[in-house]
């Protein structure tokens, strides 16, 4: 029995090469019937060209000189259309354009100062302007938003690595002594844009003197452009400045909204979303008078606005009382009553902080506010860190048995208070939030008398080893 085997008759499968020309599957000759045609094809080619060729419909050849030439205007021509000013700010984008259409023109160095309060458009009129073809082309450009810096020194390593200019070594001095020497040889003209530059505040000023000063070195090719909230930070922070005339820098302030700009930038928003019927003219006359008589913040505005919306649906939604009949009329107009009942939410000063505090936070944002109150009345720290707020809070939850929230899901929490108008987030950027600084809107005696009535929160308020680091 050992011996003896059974066998099963197996006839192996060839294999199928695509590209081999000489060989042809019948495997599915029967149900398929594919036949070979490469060769009749090639022929049919062949012959097409040659008839092509006879009747002279043979393409213009193009050089490759011609094809690189013609892409970048291509390029520009539909750049240029995507690329739009922003509404009401077209004084001040023309004044920043011909200020450095001038300078490149001539290949002068020169500072500018842009001040103006949060919300006004600066940073947003900059990067319009940066992306302009001309100037893309024509500056090795550089923008460093301040607020990432962990200390004022640390700015000369990141110009540094934005210009790619080796220096000898990381240190404050090597990285100022390889920009310097960079300056001083033949180079591109550079547009270096500093945001919240209010940040590099450092001992006698040192590193805001050296860097408006590299614009008055000779040769320099280098147009720097701070920007900032306030309005005479150079005249009040730098006064050497003042004393020379080339180290002057122009200043340019953008002043806070008026109520028909922000009508005017509504109006423009809303028609691009094909929604210019959703608000009432008298709904977006009451929003835009408050907000241009609070700050003539567009931000908030905008923030204000959807919340405006949202609320209109849910009328809407709860008039119609089913989805299937809302879904039919998906029309929804903003009247005044429900533009007035969001600002009285935003600003409505104490009776709302505590009907806030009392029903409206959830538990953690309640102790995000406590933290951020703990950090102020007790650390004596007039601006707060989204980063170091974190820390403090972790060991505000971890006192009280309570899990913590992580980065992400606390900066999120954040932008929620900041939508309740409780605080307001600043600054951040690309590579994360522990940068940003957070400003508490509401007052803060009212909110901390708020506070002091729920015995969790009083608690958290005195509780000074949550500070130590």
């Amino acid at each position: 029995m050992a011996g003896v085997q059974v066998t099963i008759p197996f006839k192996p499968r060839k294999k199928v090469y695509v590209d081999d020309e000489d060989y042809v599957s019948n495997e599915n000759k029967n149900t398929l019937n594919i036949k070979k045609s490469s060769r009749i094809l090639k022929r049919h080619v062949d012959d097409d060209l040659k008839k092509c060729i006879e009747d002279d419909c043979t393409p213009v050849k193009i050089s490759s000189k011609e094809i690189s030439a013609a892409k970048p205007s291509s390029k520009k021509k539909s750049e240029e259309q995507c690329l739009k000013p922003l509404t009401s700010r077209e004084k001040e984008i023309e004044f920043l354009d011909n200020l450095l259409s001038e300078h490149l023109e001539k290949e002068q160095s020169a500072s500018l100062y842009v001040s103006g309060q949060p919300g006004t458009g600066k940073t947003a009129s900059l990067s319009y302007i940066l992306q302009l073809p001309k100037f893309q082309d024509g500056f090795k450009q550089v923008y460093v938003n301040c607020t990432m810096m962990k200390s004022a020194a640390s700015i000369y390593n990141r110009i540094c690595k934005e210009l790619q200019v080796p220096s000898s070594g990381s240190t404050e001095k090597a990285c100022c002594n390889a920009i310097e020497k960079y300056l001083n040889k033949k180079h591109k003209m550079i547009l270096l844009v500093l945001d919240e530059i209010d940040q590099l505040d450092s001992k006698r000023q040192s590193v805001l003197y050296t860097i408006f000063e590299w614009p008055a070195m000779a040769n320099s090719r280098i147009v720097l452009i701070g920007i900032a909230n306030a309005l005479d930070l150079t005249e009040r922070t730098l006064p050497r400045l003042q004393a020379r005339c080339s180290l002057r820098p122009v200043t340019l302030h953008f002043a806070p909204y008026t109520k028909e700009q922000i009508i005017n930038i509504f109006t423009s928003v809303l028609a691009s979303e094909d929604k210019s019927n959703v608000f009432s003219p008298v709904a977006l006359q009451m929003l835009a008078a408050k907000i241009a008589a609070i700050s003539g913040d567009m931000r908030r505005a905008l923030d204000i606005g959807r919340r405006v919306i949202e609320l209109a649906r849910r009328t809407k939604f709860s008039e119609n009382k089913s989805i299937d009949s809302m879904m039919q009329d998906s029309t929804v107009t903003v009247e005044l009553k429900q533009v007035l009942e969001v600002l009285n939410e935003v600003y409505g000063g104490s009776k709302k902080i505590e009907s806030e505090v009392e029903d409206g936070f959830p538990l953690q944002q309640k102790l995000i506010l406590c933290s951020l109150m703990l950090m102020l009345t007790k650390g004596k720290i007039k601006e707060i860190v989204m980063g170091k707020l974190h820390d403090v809070y972790k060991k505000v939850a971890a006192a009280r048995n309570i899990l913590p929230l992580d980065m992400g899901e606390m900066s999120a929490s954040c932008s929620l208070l900041e939508a309740r108008g409780a605080l307001r987030v600043v600054g951040g950027g690309a590579r994360g939030s522990r940068a940003q600084r957070l400003r508490l809107q509401w007052d803060r005696t009212e909110l901390a008398d708020a506070l002091r009535d729920k015995p969790l929160l009083a608690a958290i308020l005195d509780d000074v080893n949550c500070l130590a680091p």
